[in-house]
């Protein structure tokens, strides 16, 4: 029987009223490992104490204190901890529609990159652990409060968190050029496509139609904020979720396609080999990873 990634989704269970952040907070001590999941929300996690080892999109990396990653919308993403060594982490979930924001415009483009050719987790240096813990520590502690401006307060701690995220991570440290200027709802052309793409429907006259535009302008959007035309962009996106699934499940390749989006086995295997070089096949048994049970 073909086994599925776990589809998770912990926000779904907060009933957020208007003008809450959509955000859920917790430091916690991981008890048993868990499978292959993924989730709709992104998710920063911050190991404090403990060891263990994380397997993202396929790529297995040990844990210990001080160990980062952001985790994007679909990511897959199992873990498993060391016998007699308990890990303990700080673990937070939002919502993507916080991150792709006009006003910050240079962190879409990080997340671009982190999405394109960047590993989602590396290890901080101490003192970068320490700017680390204390700004997670305090949206815990707003999380959990009730003073005055205290979504406010989050939205500042959990922006810290990612400027601090890109400024120490190994592929973002030199200075990058200066954020592009966008109009509003540029970026919103490419949040829909990052948290939509599995959907077979989707095409740059959808993405049009849905926001009220030309075919022009989303286009041009793409091409200026990323670099990449919609379809590139699009296909990118299917084929790192289905390398994924390679990698770290038994889903037989027909399966993947059609999870990602495509209509065809043929369209699948076809983008598949023009992106990466290799067919899926060829892929899957060059990079499978065993994942825990759960």
């Amino acid at each position: 029987m073909t086994h599925f990634p776990i589809f998770q989704d912990s926000l779904r269970l907060n009933n957020f009223k208007k003008g809450e952040l959509p955000l859920y907070i917790t430091h916690y001590s991981v008890t048993s490992s868990y499978p292959v999941h993924h989730h709709e929300f992104v998710e920063i996690s911050l190991v404090t104490e403990g060891s263990g080892t994380e397997i993202i999109n396929g790529a297995e990396h040990q844990l210990k204190p001080g160990s980062i990653c952001v985790l994007l919308p679909h990511h897959l993403h199992a873990l498993t901890i060391d016998a007699g060594k308990p890990l303990r982490k700080f673990c937070v979930m939002f919502d993507i529609n916080l991150l792709f924001q006009a006003e910050f415009s240079e962190v879409g483009q990080w997340l671009v990159k982190l999405s394109d050719d960047s590993t989602p987790y590396y290890d901080l240096p101490e003192s970068a652990f320490e700017s680390l813990m204390a700004a997670l520590s305090s949206i815990e502690s707003e999380y959990t409060s009730d003073t005055l401006g205290k979504q406010g307060f989050m939205r500042i701690k959990l922006l810290e968190t990612i400027y601090l995220f890109f400024r120490n991570h190994p592929d973002f440290t030199s200075a990058t050029k200066q954020a592009i200027t966008t109009q509003p709802a540029e970026w919103e052309f490419i949040k829909y496509v990052n948290t939509h793409f599995m959907e077979e429907a989707l095409s740059l006259e959808h993405v049009a139609n849905r926001f009220g535009v030309s075919i022009f302008v989303v286009r041009n959007s793409f091409k200026r904020l990323i670099g990449k035309n919609f379809l590139e962009y699009l296909h990118l996106l299917r084929v790192r979720r289905a390398s994924s699934l390679l990698a770290a499940t038994e889903m037989s390749i027909s399966e993947i396609a059609y999870d990602v989006g495509f209509s065809s086995l043929r369209s699948f295997t076809r983008v598949f080999k023009e992106t990466l070089g290799m067919s899926a096949s060829d892929f899957r048994d060059t990079h499978r990873v065993t994942a825990p049970e759960a």
